[in-house]
């Protein structure tokens, strides 16, 4: 085909869109691979092609699952998938972590002569003294805050106040030196501000109205307090539950 003959714009045989055409090479029947596909792929669903070769294909996936199916270790249902080290339900999931993880500590516990065990309370604690050490109190860094707080807190303490007096002390040997928000023991020897310290909470804060009296006192560790806040205990249990359900 010359030049003269050789057309300079084409229309596509699927959608119809006009493409330009070069001066070399073959003149294309499609504007772009996509249509070309398009329409073979319309083509093999229309004469049933398409669905031969997916019923072949499902065909010898089910024969090599057959020829690959063996029995779980835990349950005996069948895997087809040779990859597969149990079946998957729940029971057998959680008997192969537990056979993994009794594993490894095994193997941990012969290198290092003891059971791998993860201190999460213990790494926090850890945290908190390294920030300590490298940023200091908060009372240091921010003396007005601590000024402002302070005076807030004294006027809530001289409003609750009544005329029961008491020792941090008699609150600690009443709840025999354990926290009431997380049941743990508390040690004496622990000073402040270490999160394990004792420290005294309000059952019902004192900024919603609670009284500093025996009835409304109760020993807790700093941290535990702290985290607290001004809740009530039912605002702290209530999220706990939300916590566990998430």
């Amino acid at each position: 085909m010359t030049n003269a003959t050789r057309p300079a714009f084409i229309t596509c045989a699927r959608c119809g869109t006009r493409k330009s055409v070069g001066t070399r090479g073959p003149i294309p029947t499609y504007c772009s691979a996509i249509c070309r596909a398009s329409l073979k792929y319309e083509r093999t669903r229309q004469d049933g092609r398409y669905e031969q070769t997916l019923a072949a294909a499902r065909q010898a996936t089910e024969a090599k699952q057959k020829a690959d199916a063996r029995p779980c270790p835990y349950c005996g249902a069948p895997m087809t998938n040779r990859r597969r080290v149990q079946c998957g339900q729940v029971d057998c999931r959680r008997r192969f972590n537990a056979e993994r993880g009794l594993v490894w500590q095994t193997a941990h516990k012969a290198q290092a002569g003891r059971w791998y065990h993860r201190n999460y309370a213990e790494q926090q604690r850890a945290y908190y003294r390294r920030i300590y050490q490298q940023q200091g109190s908060w009372r240091h860094r921010h003396p007005g805050k601590a000024a402002a707080y302070d005076a807030r807190r004294r006027a809530l303490l001289q409003q609750a106040r009544t005329a029961e007096t008491f020792a941090p002390s008699e609150v600690h040997s009443r709840d025999r030196w354990t926290c009431q928000l997380c049941l743990l023991p508390i040690d004496p020897s622990i000073a402040w501000p270490d999160t394990m310290s004792a420290s005294i909470d309000h059952v019902i804060p004192l900024s919603r109205g609670g009284a500093h009296s025996m009835a409304n006192v109760q020993s807790a560790h700093l941290g535990c307090n702290c985290s607290k806040g001004t809740k009530l205990m039912i605002e702290v249990i209530r999220d706990l539950r939300s916590r566990s359900k998430a």
